[in-house]
């Protein structure tokens, strides 16, 4: 039964390996400003996270059954450990934490990016003043902006 398990975390951590090649591919789609690819990375994502939720579902079921448990540190925990189980869940927790790592990387380039359209959105709304500056909500001139028209028509 601990080959089976062996197996198991084995496919875990390859899930786990592709949800972070997943991640580095929206880093770089967030840096280069291809928003267009985020959603395809999106839905993607959102498979390998529920596959990946299912194989921990039966991997747990696994582990229970050998009278094996992760510990609150990640830690492998149970009387009798083989050195296959072990070898495998050090790779699994490698992986979670280098894909935990990803997406909290990610996270700081999107909060980044929405700082910066929040500071420019304010800049151009006090330009003229108040809440009514440049550009309205839907991003036209705000009624009574001076100045002459450079479109006819």
């Amino acid at each position: 039964m601990s080959q089976a398990l062996i197996q198991n975390l084995q496919r875990e951590t390859e899930a786990i390996n592709a949800f972070g090649k997943l991640l580095t591919e929206e880093r770089d789609a967030l840096k280069g400003g291809n928003f267009q690819a985020l959603s395809g990375l999106l839905t993607q994502k959102v498979e390998l996270g529920q596959a990946l939720s299912r194989q921990v579902r039966a991997r747990e079921a696994q582990m229970g059954a050998l009278g094996l448990r992760a510990g609150p540190e990640g830690q492998l925990l149970g009387r009798h450990i083989e050195p296959g189980v072990s070898d495998a869940w050090r790779k699994l927790i490698f992986a979670a934490r280098a894909a935990r790592d990803g997406n909290q990387i990610n996270g700081a380039v999107i909060a980044a990016h929405l700082d910066y359209t929040r500071e420019a959105i304010q800049v151009l709304r006090q330009h003229s003043g108040g809440d009514a500056g440049l550009y309205g909500k839907d991003g036209k001139a705000a009624a009574g902006v001076g100045g002459m028209s450079l479109a006819s028509g």
